[in-house]
């Protein structure tokens, strides 16, 4: 697909501090509420999705987390599924794999283990895909969400893997509720962090 640049400003890329201008355009005022200041397995089968979202009680039910990665293409599938199959794992800065992660990290594993292009660092990334709405994310999207921490906010990238339920690593022990973890985007503290989703792979209505 062809590339769409970020509609974040060039000089607010550079150092990850969005101003009242910069942000996905369907999120602009969320994006103006906060500022960035650090940026910073097997491929599952669809048989192991029911044990991976039972631990999230506020996550969509397995049947309809299934029931769309069936109906998605299998690169979408399997991108989900492999960042499915990481939950459990440990946050580490810097790490991609194959048993730490940080958040743009896991996002770069679960693409680059199918085969599929996508940049390491959360800047590029944020700047490699095509803005959508929330409504229209398929799982294998990338979502962006806000990370609160004592040092101020931070953007951090999670890839969708079923309808409102995302993964993502989040800085931190297993002990301090760190490590990559499986997100309800229905709950209200995520609904209350969500700034946008960018689509990297094709469709889901694309020809498979």
């Amino acid at each position: 697909m062809s590339r769409v640049r970020s509609p974040i400003a060039k000089s607010d890329r550079a150092g990850m501090a969005l101003g009242s201008g910069a942000g996905f355009r369907h999120h602009e005022s969320m994006m103006r509420s906060f500022s960035i200041l650090s940026m910073y397995k097997p491929v599952a089968g669809l048989a192991a999705v029911t044990l991976l979202v039972t631990a999230c009680s506020s996550a969509p039910t397995a049947s309809r987390v299934e029931q769309s990665l069936d109906r998605t293409t299998p690169t979408r599938q399997t991108v989900a599924t492999t960042a499915l199959a990481q939950v459990g794992d440990a946050y580490a800065m810097n790490m991609a794999g194959p048993d730490q992660y940080d958040d743009a990290g896991l996002a770069y594993y679960a693409y680059r283990q199918n085969g599929r292009a996508l940049p390491r660092a959360l800047s590029d990334q944020l700047d490699a895909g095509q803005p959508i709405s929330l409504a229209e994310a398929r799982p294998g999207d990338l979502v962006f969400l806000r990370l609160d921490a004592s040092s101020g906010s931070r953007l951090a990238v999670g890839v969708l893997a079923g309808p409102q339920l995302a993964v993502i690593a989040i800085p931190g022990t297993a002990q301090a509720g760190g490590g990559v973890k499986r997100i309800s985007l229905a709950d209200d503290y995520w609904r209350g962090r969500f700034v946008g989703v960018s689509r990297i792979l094709p469709p889901a209505t694309a020809t498979r």
